[in-house]
């Protein structure tokens, strides 16, 4: 019998390694840009948003410049690996189990959640307002806002699903997917304004307003993920 092995790895990385192999074999020389992200799907038959996640693994690993807005740059090659981040989670993947678990823990907080912990989440509301004005993001903040909520929830289980979301979005791959995301200042600003809201509703005690300011949140973040970027 005469069988192929069975690949595991993640979609995003198997396109990955075949636009490694087209820039290892010169099929684009450094400083060239790849083909869109629209014309890497259609020729991939998978989707913009798995190309994208095949794109900045390969910044990751060195090999190309995501310039969103434009498209992705072959870089000179500095390394005869370049490793891919194969054990990275898929971003789009992370939030998508966020948008099934934080609403909730969002309603639940709104009902239990202290009087320390609402000062924590005003003064990191506070915080984010000042990055935003100032054209900064820092993931640390954000995961502040929503860990804080994790923790108020009640739910000792939930609140490890959440950490556990929350330490992958720490890998490389997920950090700079997002940096790319907030890169434009609306929407640094529709993701603060959202902030506002989902606090204001956990401090006012008002779960259904929580679970939905939370809902329409991770909706528009899920949304940005999807678009075009070129």
């Amino acid at each position: 019998m005469k069988l192929q092995a069975v690949s595991n790895r993640k979609l995003y990385i198997q396109i990955a390694d075949q636009i490694r192999d087209q820039i290892a074999a010169g099929a684009v020389e450094a400083g060239q840009q790849l083909p869109s992200e629209r014309e890497l799907a259609l020729s991939l038959g998978v989707s913009r948003p798995t190309v994208r996640e095949a794109l900045i693994a390969l910044e990751v690993a060195g090999l190309v410049e995501v310039r969103v807005g434009v498209g992705a740059f072959v870089r000179q090659r500095e390394s005869s690996t370049n490793a891919l981040p194969e054990l990275s989670s898929s971003p789009l993947e992370i939030t998508s189990v966020r948008r099934l678990l934080e609403p909730e823990a969002a309603a639940l907080a709104s009902q239990t959640i202290t009087p320390e912990g609402k000062i924590r989440l005003e003064e990191t509301l506070s915080r984010m307002r000042h990055e935003t004005a100032t054209g900064r993001w820092l993931v640390e903040s954000d995961r502040m806002l929503h860990m804080t909520l994790a923790d108020a929830c009640g739910n000792a289980v939930l609140r490890e699903l959440l950490d556990g979301l929350w330490k992958a979005r720490g890998d490389e791959l997920d950090t700079r997917f997002h940096q790319h995301l907030i890169e434009t200042g609306t929407v640094r600003e529709h993701i603060l304004i959202d902030h506002e809201a989902i606090v204001a509703a956990v401090v006012g005690g008002d779960s259904e307003g929580a679970r939905s300011a939370m809902a329409q949140h991770l909706d528009f973040v899920a949304d940005a993920m999807l678009e075009a970027w070129e």
